[in-house]
């Protein structure tokens, strides 16, 4: 499988798509797709019951085992895990085990009987009972939800400061602009300060419109790892420091929609790979 530098070349060469620009919201999305793709494989595999005198569950995976109930034929299973011909499943609020060659996999849920009919979903309710789970499934379950919870939380932050920012600038304008009303005698003391709250009302407002337009730029800064082997220039473009045969090259990104071109301090040009970076 192609490394993510060796992607974004390739991507580069064919047309310089703008999804190099966005390489870390695109390596975080494909994560928590495959994520979540997995944690919701592993928790929804329905098999029916074949048996036709119905299927004995087992207190562990072993015919000889004690018997803690019967399915009946037909009725619907969710299996938690199959290992050695032998199914987990929730039987009755217990961990019961029952033969695979009696099950026939099915493509939803279906209608299932009362011993093991499914409760609704409720997230909360999955994310913190692991009862009859894997350890790898609840790992890769709360995996999963801190990085959604880590990358909602970067983004709710940088609306939130550039709402403020833009608040206090335009609250602190309509101060100014009361305070000289005020000092004309148009207006009283109370007045003044109601202008400025308007004023840093609508400096949220304007700060949130802004974050809305400029939405993709938000989710860049909250996916991106920051790096300490690179830095930003007063445009944007990342600079890295290269060293060759002795030589130390500044290399400037040429574009902020592209990190597979830079150019050095001699005008030279560069370009980035899956071994790091050339010259071209």
């Amino acid at each position: 499988m192609m490394n993510r530098f060796r992607l974004q070349q390739s991507i580069c060469i064919l047309g310089k798509m703008s999804l190099c620009r966005s390489s870390a919201i695109v390596k975080s999305i494909l994560f928590l797709f495959i994520s979540f793709s997995l944690c919701t494989e592993a928790f929804a595999d329905y098999y029916r019951v074949t048996a036709s005198k119905g299927l004995n569950v087992r207190a562990s995976a072993n015919k000889n085992s004690e018997v803690l109930g019967q399915l009946p034929q037909g009725d619907v299973v969710d299996v938690i895990s199959i290992e050695n011909g032998w199914a987990n499943i929730n039987y009755n609020g217990w961990q019961g085990y029952v033969s695979v060659s009696y099950l026939t996999a099915v493509t939803s849920e279906g209608k299932a009987t009362s011993s093991s009919s499914k409760k609704s979903w409720n997230f909360f309710s999955w994310l913190f009972n692991s009862e009859g789970e894997s350890a790898w499934f609840t790992g890769l379950k709360w995996i999963f939800f801190l990085g959604v919870a880590i990358f909602l939380i970067r983004i709710a932050f940088l609306v939130i400061v550039k709402m403020i920012a833009y608040g206090i600038l335009l609250g602190i304008i309509f101060l100014l602009i009361g305070f000289i009303i005020k000092w004309i005698g148009w207006i009283e003391a109370d007045t003044m300060w109601f202008i400025a709250k308007c004023g840093y009302c609508l400096g949220n407002l304007l700060g949130l419109l802004d974050s809305i337009f400029h939405f993709g730029e938000i989710l860049d800064d909250a996916a991106d790892s920051g790096s300490s082997s690179s830095s930003n220039n007063g445009n944007g473009l990342k600079r890295y420091s290269v060293t060759v045969d002795g030589n130390e090259y500044i290399l400037t990104q040429d574009s902020q929609y592209s990190e597979c071109d830079y150019t050095d301090q001699f005008g030279g040009k560069w370009s980035c790979d899956s071994q790091g970076f050339h010259r071209v």
